[in-house]
């Protein structure tokens, strides 16, 4: 592409460079809205369900006729019941006990929302549209699986384990397997076998390529917790490993999109500074340093709307700055050097080292005079007022939000949030604070085959690798260390080097925990 063609077009699909498009840096799938329990839904679908038959747009209409044969109170070709509960009491059960409060935007529209405590709950609700067009957060789990890990093949071992955990089995508990055993009484013909088997992970470039010089990232801890996580279903209930689970994949979803954010602001700064005369990185460390989540994304206690406006907006002119880059390098020096230029670490080191060999020949001045030109096209999509950095925010504050609902008696429904409203007023403001499930699942994901005790000062950094910077003296005075003395997760030890000592509830439940 002509670089006047992509300053004239600078914010469509096609107007990406193909070295940017299969680079870690081009944020694939594109985020949109979506709470904590749709990504589990999307990543039931992912992991499990036939894409022909259960996809994420084919969602609102199977709920839809799901629903029709509810208030009709017969299950598809005569089927009998598959427990000894009528089809009034199971249409109760889906409307009441298994019910996911609505959003207040939401309480007037008719539709089945259901905890997706099994996986056929996720074949009728929770796609993050109500039409044929959602996105799928259940793809963007799988991508964060594959960055995670150290290889494909380890990435296809997780996947698959994601899988088993999530299907229900006779080691499941009874309600459990009463509600897989009615909900597929209740399937039509065409889903009769719709979760039979893991669905494979894409093989792609860009993952081929992150795996050749991995760094650490959130993706990387998340997929460490994930494994701790699955191996806990023996022990919890099915509703509780799955508030657990959820408030996971709520955390590493979030923290890739907001590393990624900053990745690419991060490789814009690099490459102009090159191109303005500084040294170019000597080794590809001093690029992982650059790129790394270092000290966090924010602090825990602050504001959070101001941080997800600012990584948002940055990520946006980042990719315009990027890729206007290298249309403009491509059209002067030719494709050569631009393929694969941003893969992975050695790639832009190896990149950032060539422009500074071609940076007298560059034509800074109409780099600069095209990207502000980009800049000032469209204020409102740049400010993060709509497109890509307002989709961007929205699923942050809702993955990672806690679950604003107006339905009576189900306000406290979400407990595994990461940022919460500082007061009970419509107008309070969004902090970082993370709920009792979220706590739970971290604390365990941190003390979880240790070797030795675990002190709150590991658990700041566990929570820093997702990018959540808390110092450990302040945690016994915060709200932070009242949860974890509330769940009884800590104990208070002044000789502990690092203050107060993490508890593992589940080493006494069922043996998990320290190695020797």
């Amino acid at each position: 592409m002509d670089p006047r063609d992509f300053i004239e077009s600078p914010w469509t699909q096609a107007s990406l460079h193909v070295a940017y498009e299969q680079s870690f840096l081009h944020m694939r799938p594109a985020p949109e809205y979506a709470s904590g329990e749709v990504v589990l839904a999307s990543t039931y679908r992912r992991a499990g369900l036939e894409p022909g038959i259960v996809s994420e747009g084919k969602v609102p209409s199977l709920g839809r006729e799901f629903q029709k044969l509810l208030e009709k109170g017969k299950r598809p070709g005569g089927r009998d019941a598959a427990t000894d509960i009528d089809a009034d009491a199971w249409s109760r059960i889906v409307s009441g006990t298994l019910r996911s409060p609505k959003q207040p935007n939401q309480s007037s529209k008719r539709f089945l929302q259901i905890s997706p405590v099994v996986p056929d709950a996720a074949i009728y609700s929770l796609s993050a549209r109500l039409s044929a067009n959602s996105w799928n957060p259940g793809e963007l789990v799988a991508a964060v699986v594959q960055y995670g890990s150290k290889s494909r093949d380890n990435a296809q071992v997780l996947w698959h384990e994601l899988f088993n955990a999530l299907s229900v089995d006779e080691n499941d508990d009874i309600w459990a397997r009463f509600l897989d055993a009615e909900f597929r009484s209740w399937r039509s013909e065409l889903l009769v076998d719709a979760w039979q088997s893991p669905r494979a992970l894409q093989t792609e470039p860009r993952f081929e390529a992150w795996h050749e010089a991995s760094m650490r990232v959130p993706a990387s801890q998340f997929v460490e917790d994930l494994a701790k996580i699955l191996s806990l279903k023996k022990l919890l209930t099915r509703r509780q490993w799955i508030s657990m689970l959820e408030a996971l994949l709520r955390i590493g979803t979030a923290s890739h999109v907001l590393w990624v954010c900053k990745a690419n602001a991060e490789c814009l700064d690099l490459a102009r500074r090159v191109l303005q005369g500084s040294v170019p990185p000597p080794d590809h460390e001093s690029v992982k340093a650059q790129i790394s989540t270092g000290t966090g994304f924010w602090r825990y206690g602050q504001y959070a709307s101001a941080t997800l406006a600012t990584n948002a907006t940055g990520f946006v002119k980042a990719r315009a700055g990027l890729n206007l880059l290298l249309h403009q390098l491509e059209s002067a020096f030719g494709p050569d050097k631009l393929a694969g230029s941003l893969a992975n670490t050695r790639s832009i080191t190896e990149f950032l080292t060539w422009l500074g060999e071609i940076r007298e020949q560059f034509d800074i001045d109409a780099f600069r005079d095209g990207y502000q030109e980009v800049i000032e096209s469209d204020p409102r999509l740049v400010a993060g007022k709509k497109g890509i950095a307002s989709n961007v925010q929205e699923f942050l504050r809702h993955v990672l939000g806690q679950r604003q609902t107006a339905e009576r008696g189900l306000g406290s429904y979400d407990q595994g949030y990461f940022i919460a409203k500082s007061g009970s007023h419509k107008s309070a403001r969004w902090a970082v604070v993370l709920g009792p499930v979220s706590v739970l699942t971290l604390v365990h994901a941190c003390t979880s085959k240790a070797r030795g005790p675990r002190t709150v000062d590991d658990f700041c950094r566990h929570i820093g690798q997702y990018g959540i910077e808390v110092e450990a003296q302040d945690i016994p005075g915060s709200a932070l260390g009242q949860t974890l003395r509330n769940l009884g997760l800590v104990l208070d030890s002044p000789d502990a080097e690092g203050g107060m000592v993490l508890v593992n509830p589940f080493e006494v439940v069922g043996g998990e925990g320290a190695e020797a």
